[in-house]
C-alpha cells in the first residue's frame, strides 16, 4: 500500500509539472482560466451562428434550451478528454518524446498506479476548466437563466463525479493499454475514439435526433449516462415538451442513471484490468515498452 501511495503522489506531481510545462504556477493558473473561457465563447458564437442560419432557412431558430444543454455538456466533456484521452497520451509522450517509459516500468514504482496519478493530475485540470467554464456562463444571457447554482443538486453531482472518475480511469486504462502495443500513429486511435464518443454521448446532438440504428450504441456508452446525470444535477430536467426530453433515458430517475453508471463502470473496470495485464505482458514480450518510432 505504501508503494502505491508513494507512486500516486509523485506521479500526480509529475503530471502536474508536465501539464504546466514546468511554468510558474501563477502563469499556469492564468492559462487554465483563459483556455476554457475562450473555448466557451467560441462555442456560444457557433451556436448563435447556427441559430441565425436555422432561422433564415426554416423560419425558426434553435430552441433556447439547447444552448445551456450544449454549454454544460462541453464543460463536462472536458473532464472526459482530460482523463480518458490524457492517460493514453501519457504512453505516447513518455515512450516517444521523453523515452522514459521503459525506466518507469522497471523501477520500483507501481506501473498501473503511475497512470492513475497522471490521470488524477489531468482530472484536476479538467475539473478546474469545467468550473471556470460554468462560471463564465453566468455572464451570458442565454445561459445565465438556466445555470442557477441555487437549484443545483450537489448530492447527485458529487455522486456522478465520483463514479464518473472511476469510469473515466477505467476507460483511460483500456486506451493506455492499447497504446502500449502500438508504435506508429497510435495517437490517432485516441483522437478517433474521442470524436466518436463526443458524437454518440449526446454532447452536442441529443440522443433523440440520432438515427434509430445509432441510439442503441449511444445507450451502451457509460459516458452517455454520466453526461445525462451531470446535466441533470447542474441544470435540472429539460423543459416540458422540449426535444431534449425525448431521449431514450430522459425518463430515468437519478437513481436509475447512477445504477446504470455503477453497473457499466464495474464491467468496464473488470475488462480494463484483464486487458491491461494482457497488454503489458504482450508489450514486454515484443519489446514495445522500450521501442520508439522516432516521433
Amino acid at each position: 500500500m505504501t508503494s502505491h501511495l508513494r507512486t500516486l503522489k509523485w506521479s500526480t506531481w509529475l503530471g502536474w509539472q508536465v501539464e504546466s510545462n514546468w511554468a510558474n504556477p501563477w502563469l499556469f493558473i492564468l492559462y487554465l482560466v483563459v483556455k476554457p473561457v475562450t473555448g466557451s465563447l467560441m462555442l456560444v458564437c457557433m451556436f448563435i451562428a447556427a441559430d441565425m442560419a436555422a432561422d433564415a432557412a426554416f423560419g425558426r431558430g434553435v430552441p433556447p434550451e439547447f444552448l445551456p444543454y450544449v454549454y454544460v455538456s462541453n464543460a463536462c466533456y472536458a473532464l472526459v478528454g482530460a482523463v480518458m484521452f490524457g492517460m493514453s497520451s501519457v504512453v505516447i509522450a513518455d515512450r516517444e518524446s521523453y523515452r522514459m517509459l521503459k525506466y518507469i516500468f522497471i523501477s520500483p514504482a507501481e506501473f498501473q498506479t503511475y497512470f492513475l496519478g497522471r490521470g488524477f493530475a489531468k482530472a484536476m485540470e479538467g475539473i478546474g476548466g469545467a468550473i471556470i467554464t460554468l462560471l463564465a456562463g453566468l455572464a451570458l444571457p442565454g445561459i445565465r437563466n438556466s445555470l442557477n447554482f441555487g437549484n443545483m443538486d450537489v448530492g447527485w453531482l458529487v455522486a456522478y463525479l465520483l463514479v464518473g472518475f472511476v469510469m473515466l480511469w477505467a476507460a483511460g486504462m483500456v486506451l493506455a493499454s492499447a497504446m502500449l502495443n502500438m508504435s506508429r500513429s497510435s495517437m490517432f486511435l485516441s483522437e478517433g475514439i474521442a470524436g466518436v464518443i463526443y458524437f454518440l454521448s449526446g454532447v452536442v446532438f441529443p440522443l433523440a435526433i440520432l438515427p434509430s440504428w445509432l441510439k442503441p450504441v449511444s445507450v451502451c456508452l457509460p459516458t452517455t449516462y454520466w453526461l445525462e446525470g451531470m446535466r441533470r444535477a447542474i441544470l435540472g430536467p429539460p423543459p416540458s415538451g422540449s426535444p431534449l426530453g425525448q431521449s431514450p433515458i430522459a425518463g430515468w430517475s437519478n437513481f436509475e442513471l447512477l445504477l446504470a453508471m455503477v453497473v457499466s463502470t464495474l464491467v468496464l473496470v473488470t475488462a480494463a484490468q484483464f486487458f491491461y495485464r494482457w497488454s503489458v505482458g504482450k508489450a514486454w514480450r515484443n519489446g514495445k515498452i522500450e521501442e520508439t518510432s522516432g516521433m
